[in-house]
C-alpha cells in the first residue's frame, strides 16, 4: 500500500466512499465488511446500513477499506474502484477537455477531504489546506501524452484507476501506464508517475 503520509483530523466526503460501494457491490460480503471497516451505522427501520453521501468519514477507515479491497480483490479491484470515482466526486464545472480534466484532480482532491471540518478547497478564493498531499499534471508539448505525479495515502493501483477514469470520460481511448522509474509507493517511494496517453 502507498507510504505517503497525511495529517491528522482528515475526512472524506461520503460521496467518494459510495463510490467504493458501487465498484464492488457484485461481492455482498465484501460490501458488508467495508461497512464494518467504515463504522456504518444501522439506519431505518429496517436496519439496514447505508453510507450517506453528505456525511464526512474518517480517513483512517477510508484507508483500510482500500487495503480490505487490495487483500480480497487485488491490485484489479482498486483499480475499478478509482476509476468510479470521478463518475460520484465533485469536480469543478469549467472541466472541457482531458487536458483540464487531469490538471483538476488536484483541486477535486482537496475538495472531497476536510481538515479539522473545514474544507480542504475552497473555490470562492482559491485556497487549499495542505496534509493530504497532492496530484501534478504535466501535458507533453506536441504530443497527445501527460504525466500524473500522484503523491498523497492513496494505493498506487487505485490512483491508477483514477487517472485513467478521468482522462477517459474525454478520449474514451486514453491510455494509462505506470512508470517504475520514477519510484512508487508501494515501494517505498515518495509518489507514483503515471504516463497518460490517447
Amino acid at each position: 500500500m502507498s507510504q505517503a503520509s497525511y495529517e491528522p483530523g482528515i475526512t472524506v466526503t461520503g460521496a467518494s466512499v459510495v463510490s467504493i460501494v458501487e465498484a464492488i457491490q457484485s461481492f455482498s460480503v465484501l460490501v458488508n465488511a467495508l461497512l464494518d471497516v467504515m463504522k456504518v451505522q444501522a439506519r431505518g427501520a429496517g436496519g439496514e446500513r447505508a453510507l450517506d453521501p453528505s456525511a464526512w468519514y474518517p480517513i483512517e477507515d477510508y484507508l483500510l477499506a482500500y487495503k480490505k479491497i487490495d487483500t480480497l480483490l487485488g491490485g484489479r479491484g482498486l483499480e475499478k474502484v478509482g476509476s468510479m470515482i470521478p463518475k460520484n466526486a465533485v469536480f469543478p464545472p469549467d472541466i472541457t477537455d482531458i487536458h483540464k480534466a487531469l490538471a483538476s484532480i488536484d483541486v477535486a482532491f482537496h475538495m472531497n477531504h476536510r481538515k479539522n471540518g473545514k474544507d480542504m478547497f475552497n473555490p470562492a478564493t482559491g485556497e487549499m489546506l495542505e496534509g493530504i498531499g497532492h496530484y501534478a499534471y504535466t501535458a507533453i508539448a506536441g504530443k497527445n501524452e501527460g504525466y500524473v505525479v500522484c503523491g498523497n495515502p492513496y494505493p498506487c493501483r487505485f490512483d491508477q484507476g483514477l487517472v485513467k477514469g478521468m482522462a477517459q470520460r474525454f478520449m474514451p481511448n486514453a491510455t494509462v501506464t505506470h512508470d517504475p522509474t520514477h519510484g512508487c509507493r508501494q515501494k517505498g517511494g515518495a509518489s507514483c508517475t503515471f504516463v497518460v496517453s490517447w
